[in-house]
């Protein structure tokens, strides 16, 4: 028993020797001394984390369904009238002079013999502008 008692000791005492070597401590965070370049990698996790995000313009002027529906409808005739101008230059479509209100503009399109007068008004500030389209004869 005594031999048993003794191993045992022996083989305990044995067993829990340690080795330790010397630990240090290296500051991450480039405030308190770190490394500076590690400024990247905290500046992105404070970004991920923070929960406030400034409204964007769209947001701010949230518009109704309606107000956007009505605004491309405006945008379509736009560009239906700019197409059928260019067709008429091309000698593709007749043209008829005419004037036409979309929204908060005039378009008012004169054809002449050698181009397409088109002339542009914004009725809330009556700015005008007057494009001249040339006509291209087959």
């Amino acid at each position: 028993m005594r031999k048993v008692l003794l191993s045992g000791l022996i083989l305990f005492f044995l067993s829990s020797t340690s080795y330790s070597s010397t630990m240090t401590y290296k500051f991450l965070i480039p405030d308190f001394g770190g490394d500076p370049d590690y400024w990247y990698g905290f500046f992105n996790e404070a970004e991920k984390q923070n929960i406030y995000h400034p409204p964007t313009k769209r947001e701010e002027q949230k518009e109704s369904e309606l107000e956007d529906f009505k605004n491309r409808l405006k945008y379509l005739i736009l560009s239906r009238l700019a197409s059928k101008i260019a067709d008429a230059a091309f000698g593709e479509e007749e043209l008829k002079p005419g004037t036409y209100e979309i929204g908060n503009f005039q378009v008012q399109v004169k054809p002449t013999g050698t181009d397409i007068q088109v002339i542009l008004v914004d009725t809330t500030t009556g700015n005008q502008t007057t494009v001249e389209v040339p006509m291209y004869n087959k």
